[in-house]
């Protein structure tokens, strides 16, 4: 299994619909607004074969650090490794930056989808932040936790974390009217 990571610079129908088919849809972008930040270039999509198949997909932002915004194993490839060859393929591509932060939705017992979803990023060595995290939408702030994987040793303080959200919400989030309400109360919530 040798996987390769290709970037594109357009997000077509047939990954937005695996997004829109694994993704809580308060969570999901148009896909104008994809492909608007990909043209915009701080927002990166990796498209992952086996081969020449194609497997899965990441969608990021490379700063200082590496923060996932969408990783998936598209589904008819599920529960064959490949979800953490893929992680551990960036990991390597990107060992010289800080760290990866990723969202996670917190664990919830009557979804063992999300006990599961913590448990594989902790696997892979990613920690909890102790950190009060909310991911902004247009309908509401939902209650996140954040996980960090570092590639150099360190955990940033919450300091750090603050001013590399500020950075995400720049690029992510720039169109949702909530945005700055939100990451006024993450800098509150973690003073």
């Amino acid at each position: 299994m040798m996987l390769k990571l290709i970037n594109s610079e357009k997000l077509d129908e047939k990954i937005y619909s695996d997004i829109q088919a694994q993704f809580p849809p308060e969570e999901i972008k148009t896909l104008e607004e994809f492909n608007d930040l990909l043209r915009e270039g701080s927002y990166k999509l990796g498209l992952v074969y086996d081969e020449k198949i194609l497997i899965g997909y990441i969608l990021y932002i490379k700063k200082d650090f590496i923060w996932i915004d969408y990783i998936a194993v598209l589904q008819e490839f599920h529960s064959k490794g490949y979800g953490s060859k893929i992680l551990t393929a960036i990991f390597e591509k990107y060992s010289s930056l800080k760290g990866c932060y990723f969202e996670v939705e917190p664990e919830d017992k009557q979804n063992p989808q999300t006990v599961r979803r913590i448990n594989f990023y902790k696997k892979l060595g990613c920690i909890e932040l102790q950190f009060k995290y909310y991911f902004p939408n247009p309908v509401r702030k939902l209650e996140m936790k954040l996980l960090y994987k570092s590639f150099n040793g360190l955990i940033p303080d919450k300091e750090i974390i603050k001013k590399d959200i500020e950075k995400v919400f720049k690029i992510l989030h720039e169109n949702v009217e909530c945005k700055n309400e939100i990451l006024s109360l993450i800098q509150q919530e973690n003073s």
